[in-house]
């Protein structure tokens, strides 16, 4: 176990040092990218739900007068790196490795999706819920869920050795 934490810890900081902070990582595109794919994203669900919003650059413009940012800190891009660390750091094979992080990625960017979705339909009717919605109940669903695919991964893949801390 403590093995695992260890590798954990390094690859939540390589992985976060290479695309995640804008002034120095070597591979921040990825990051502008994923804020890209969900700003396109989101223009596709408002489009086909007919929500009253418009969207400019990476801005929600509810009809209620509230503004919703896309920032890169909202792209999903965070919990997925956290799910790929642990996949990475857990002693399994490099097909399980790459098969479960190909689904964690697709699973976290729906979930994602929806979180946004449903945090932009409270707060077309209750602007005050905004904080409570995005801070407590999206981020931490997301938190939970990723946990949960974590969990599914480590009950499916078959461990490749045993290791002694």
């Amino acid at each position: 176990m403590f093995a695992f934490i260890l590798r954990y810890v390094f690859w939540v900081c390589l992985l976060f040092w290479l695309v995640f902070f804008e002034a120095f990582s070597p591979f921040f595109m990825i990051n502008q990218l994923q804020t890209d794919l969900i700003v396109n994203l989101t223009w596709l669900w408002v489009d086909i739900l007919e929500l009253p919003i418009r969207i400019q650059d990476n801005t929600l413009i509810l009809a209620n007068g509230m503004n919703l940012r896309i920032v890169h800190e909202c792209n999903g891009l965070t919990p997925f790196l956290l799910y790929l660390a642990a996949i990475l750091a857990y002693p399994v094979n490099w097909k399980h490795r790459l098969i479960w992080s190909a689904l964690g990625y697709i699973a976290l960017l729906v979930i994602n999706v929806i979180r946004m979705l449903l945090i932009t339909l409270v707060v077309l009717d209750h602007p005050e819920l905004f904080h409570f919605a995005h801070d407590w109940v999206g981020r931490y669903s997301v938190g939970l869920l990723t946990l949960g695919l974590f969990f599914l991964f480590t009950s499916y893949a078959p461990i490749q050795r045993v290791l002694k801390d």
